[in-house]
């Protein structure tokens, strides 16, 4: 049984959160859910030997693709593609629902399917090729790969839908990004910096958005790609339109960061908090810096502003603590 498991209904039944039997029911199931040690040696035995028949494969198949037809390989990778579809699926169906290495089948499934979205996107790739190769169809550059994208989102957007899982999320994201800005691409030639600073932008904020419509899930992880995404595109925005303007730019980007630290709040989410704090982390020295040039000052006020910041968190906490006591 996990140790921070155990301390928890430990912690309950002690303060009385719990009874005795509810407590006895839940070490018994943890210790079903765990699998047996004979099971984990079994499944580690298996474990080893796939990454062995991995490494082997890595180690011959450059020998040997070039010496393949374009058409073998097409059907080599799509062979691929099955396979990993159908060890992802089969990895899914375990009684215990927990492996070895990675603690639940889900996990392992997740990235037998995000290899399969790598593979199944060479396999469009290729068989465009062919296609352009044969002359059945005459398209260019771009228009092959914004028919490449969208085909490998049609595809994640499946995978997202039928399972859930974290890495299936990542590729929606990713893709989606790909695919719209191919698109982009395709319309808008020639596209100025800023506007893909505004892209990203609007992208992250979009998917944010419907993170906190828990239309996507996990929610740290969709809090995470659309901060991400967004300080990205406003950092790409910004310094293009400010240009050699420092000052102004190191300031909207500590208020954006300040935006991000309130927004965490007021979601109660740690990825956002975090991304706002490395921003003012990395842009008050910055700020200080270019108010105060060759100066020893700008530590000193950052130890300062610190600690200000510091004492007045913990007055706060104080006088909540008093509340809570007091309406007790």
């Amino acid at each position: 049984m996990d140790k921070k498991i155990h301390k928890l209904v430990d912690k309950w039944l002690d303060n009385s959160v719990i009874s005795q039997s509810v407590y006895d029911e839940i070490l018994k199931y943890e210790e079903d859910a765990n699998p047996s040690q004979k099971s984990k040696v079994a499944k580690a035995i298996t474990l080893i030997g796939s990454l062995f028949v991995l490494s082997g494969l890595l180690g011959t198949l450059p020998l040997i693709w070039d010496n393949l037809a374009y058409w073998a390989q097409l059907i080599l990778l799509i062979v691929t593609t099955i396979f990993l579809i159908y060890a992802a699926n089969y990895s899914e169906k375990f009684e215990d629902k927990n492996l070895f290495i990675f603690k639940s089948s889900a996990r392992v499934s997740s990235v037998l399917y995000l290899i399969s979205t790598i593979s199944f996107a060479s396999v469009v790739v290729f068989s465009l090729n062919i296609l352009s190769t044969t002359n059945l169809i005459n398209f260019s550059d771009d228009t092959s790969i914004l028919l490449a994208s969208f085909f490998v989102l049609i595809y994640a957007i499946y995978l997202y839908i039928k399972t859930g899982l974290i890495f299936q999320h990542i590729a929606l994201f990713y893709t989606s990004i790909f695919f719209l800005g191919s698109l982009g691409n395709l319309i808008f030639p020639n596209i100025e910096p800023w506007a893909g600073g505004l892209f990203l932008f609007s992208t992250g904020l979009i998917w944010g958005l419907y993170t906190l419509n828990e239309v996507l899930e996990p929610s740290w992880l969709g809090y995470f790609l659309a901060s991400s995404t967004i300080s990205i595109g406003s950092i790409i925005f910004i310094n293009d339109l400010v240009g050699s303007n420092n000052l102004l730019e190191i300031i909207l980007l500590i208020l954006g960061s300040i935006v991000f630290v309130w927004g965490s709040i007021q979601l109660s989410e740690q990825v956002i908090f975090f991304i706002g704090g490395l921003g003012l982390i990395i842009n008050l020295p910055r700020l200080i810096t270019e108010l105060l040039p060759d100066n020893i000052w700008p530590p000193l006020i950052l130890f300062m502003v610190g600690g200000v910041l510091v004492a007045v968190g913990l007055y706060l906490n104080s006088i909540r603590e008093n509340l809570k006591i007091n309406a007790e």
